[in-house]
């Protein structure tokens, strides 16, 4: 054997067994409930599938396709044209491909997350490594370890693959999965400081729901912040340069990708469709997000109104924590994550996950957080209601039918 070989072999690095086990343990749940009737009861759960991201609502667009409709003639479909493309071909070839989609998307997904939180955590130790001699010696504890290297980015995996909101999701066959998708590989690209490949997935992502175009800020600040270095700052002129080229490929793949969906249809009418229906909120029925419940009690003359403020929440804050956490822009971003994830018109369970998912990164600041137990015990409780709840609801509809 050569010396290239050998040097070949060394580094191909055996996966750990706990990566396997995650991975076995999320597909296998993933894959049993995809072939289970409970699928198809998942699917119309409202905690589940947003109007937007519902599968029963895809297979109608597909239908209507399928026949020569436009989907995007009534009131009934709300997708985004290249995602309705993507279903209809895999449908084409073979339906058995769907399901095998969704769990290859998450498992990209979760693989994602394992490099975001392997190179966040490699940032924060050189971080740390330049000005711990100016921290506080009461602060030591609060410092990240080499340790973490290796438990963050596994932490992060198996949150995602594990958590039973994201179980669920995808075997529901939500298109929330494919967004999450998308915001990965934007966390991604920012981290490693690939501005086309960072652009292209925020592009990808704002392009399905409008409320993802925020997050261009803290990424054009993270890719300014490595390439700047200690020089970045606001005032600055090539920190602003960097910044604006990453704006500009964003806004430059987002025109592309409008472009692209121009042509199945020969219109842009599925603007109106997906894009200002998430704004203008419309269907009010029942969903985990705030919109329905306020506007059911809301007199119409004062609709458009309480429209713009709650649309302008969802943004409101993509500014002051710009400036607040200049230095922190990956702590920025996740914050927006979890904003959007909570005042989005149409939100479903599949967005708290990612949230939830990018939570380990910051696990070394865990034991100084207020009232840590009762919150965690707050989550656990409300996913095991939930878990609980949705398995009563299925028993009863079995029964009955």
């Amino acid at each position: 054997m050569s010396a290239e070989a050998r040097t070949d072999q060394r580094r191909v690095r055996p996966v750990p067994k706990a990566i396997k086990y995650l991975f076995g343990l999320g597909l296998g749940a993933r894959a049993v409930l995809m072939s289970s009737h409970l699928s198809g009861w998942l699917q119309d759960r409202l905690e589940l599938a947003s109007p937007v991201t519902s599968w029963t609502r895809m297979t109608e667009g597909l239908s209507l396709l399928d026949h020569g409709i436009s989907p995007y003639e009534g009131d009934m479909f709300h997708e985004t044209p290249l995602v309705l493309m993507l279903f209809y071909c895999l449908n084409k070839i073979w339906s058995g491909l769907i399901p095998i989609f969704f769990l290859l998307v998450d498992c990209i997904t979760a693989c994602l997350l394992h490099e975001v939180g392997s190179n966040v955590c490699r940032h924060l130790l050189e971080k740390q490594g330049r000005h711990v001699k100016t921290y506080s010696t009461d602060s030591m504890s609060l410092l990240l370890t080499g340790k973490q290297l290796n438990s963050v980015p596994r932490l992060m995996m198996g949150t995602y693959l594990c958590n039973p909101l994201t179980i669920a999701s995808c075997a529901a066959f939500s298109t929330t999965g494919v967004h999450n998708l998308a915001i990965a590989a934007a966390l991604l690209g920012a981290v490693k400081g690939k501005r086309l490949v960072a652009t292209l997935a925020t592009a990808v992502a704002s392009y399905q729901c409008v409320y993802p175009e925020i997050f261009i800020i803290p990424v054009a600040m993270y890719i300014a912040q490595l390439e700047q270095g200690s020089r970045f700052s606001f005032r600055d002129t090539d920190s602003r340069l960097s910044m604006l080229q990453t704006a500009g490929g964003h806004f430059a793949w987002l025109g592309f990708l409008w472009g692209l969906s121009y042509l199945p249809f020969g219109s842009m009418e599925w603007l109106y469709s997906t894009r200002g229906f998430v704004m203008l909120a419309p269907d009010l029925t029942p969903n985990m997000g705030l919109f329905w419940y306020f506007f059911t009690e809301m007199f119409e003359h004062f609709r458009i109104f309480f429209l713009c403020v709650f649309q302008l929440n969802a943004v409101f804050y993509v500014i002051p924590l710009a400036i607040k956490l200049r230095d922190h822009p990956m702590f920025h971003l996740h914050l927006l994550v979890g904003l959007t994830a909570v005042f989005k018109s149409y939100p479903t369970f599949g967005d708290a996950a990612l949230f939830l998912s990018l939570l380990p990164v910051w696990g070394h600041c865990f034991k100084y957080m207020r009232n840590l137990f009762l919150v965690v015990c707050m989550w656990l409780y409300s996913i095991t209601c939930v878990c609980v709840v949705m398995c009563v609801l299925y028993s009863n509809v079995c029964t009955v039918q």
